[in-house]
């Protein structure tokens, strides 16, 4: 396979995989092949939703994969198989996963069969999408290691945030992805993917291990949700009790001084002892309201 930028096509094989096509490739590619151009231009769309159609002689499938934007930085996207007997045509928006290894191996011996093809084009996908999935597994690992030590800051909540919505889009993909295969397979008029039953299974199991790790991690989220959630509020009450406490070692001695500043005749107001006795009182107070707060576990 001779690969351009933008396009790829092996002569006389059953796959052609146009990447980020112009305009006038996605005519090329429709007029050549025969396809529909609304769904070549439905998987130019980003946030095209996995489906399945059939129209002519094509089994139109969308459904997305798994690639890094940028440095801790992943997304979805979308791309479309159009299947026919003799023909897998491909067509996505950005490079696929180890596309060189794909390469490869769809020209071994059963490199002539597109169900195939797409089936194992499907396994590397699964393959990006457990090594993200993996990736993400570390990150939340390191995000409950530091809640223990509590040593969260605003940027980790924000990394937070981004491995939710990324496990999400994850199960949003892989879903659909399976469920299409199980259609496909027990479709009769598809009879490639019943010759293949063993190959379509084992990309579905591998799919559904991929779902079950984005559901235990999206759990392990929740939890540290509700944990650092108990935590904070923990700490709130905790503080609030401890100025109230504050505030009331304050009020006791102005209080008592208060009461002398008055322009009002007080008991033993003259008394060169009265200032000793108040301080007496007040630390009496206060080491009486520090040993209430102490009982009752204020602080």
């Amino acid at each position: 396979m001779n690969v351009s930028t933008g396009f790829a096509e092996k002569n006389h094989a059953p796959w052609v995989h146009a990447e980020a096509p112009s305009k006038h490739e996605v005519r090329l590619l429709c007029d050549q092949y025969g396809l529909n151009e609304r769904f070549v231009r439905d998987a130019l769309d980003r946030d095209e939703i996995p489906r399945i159609e059939t129209a002519g002689d094509y089994t139109y499938i969308i459904t997305r994969f798994a690639y890094e934007k940028t440095d801790s930085n992943v997304e979805t996207v979308p791309i479309l198989f159009a299947l026919s007997q003799h023909k897998l045509v491909t067509v996505s928006l950005e490079k696929l996963p180890s596309i060189n290894e794909i390469l490869g191996e769809s020209g071994d011996a059963n490199g002539h069969d597109p169900v195939l093809v797409m089936l194992l084009i499907l396994l590397h996908i699964n393959a990006q999408y457990d090594r993200f999935i993996h990736d993400s597994s570390k990150q939340i690992h390191h995000l409950l290691t530091n809640i223990g030590r509590r040593s969260v800051g605003p940027e980790s909540f924000i990394r937070f945030v981004h491995i939710e919505d990324n496990l999400n889009d994850f199960l949003s993909s892989l879903t659909p992805t399976n469920t299409t295969l199980r259609h496909l397979l027990a479709n009769k008029e598809l009879s490639g993917f019943a010759r293949h039953q063993d190959k379509v299974n084992t990309v579905i199991l591998n799919n559904e291990q991929s779902i079950q790790s984005c559901e235990a991690n999206l759990k392990s989220l929740n939890s540290i949700r509700r944990t650092y959630t108990l935590i904070s509020s923990h700490s709130l009450d905790r503080t609030i009790k401890i100025l109230t406490m504050v505030s009331v070692f304050i009020a006791i001695p102005t209080m008592f001084f208060s009461m002398y500043g008055m322009n009002v005749g007080l008991p033993e107001q003259h008394n060169r002892q009265a200032f000793t006795g108040l301080m007496v009182i007040c630390l009496l107070t206060v080491l009486t309201a520090y040993a209430v707060g102490r009982k009752k576990r204020i602080f």
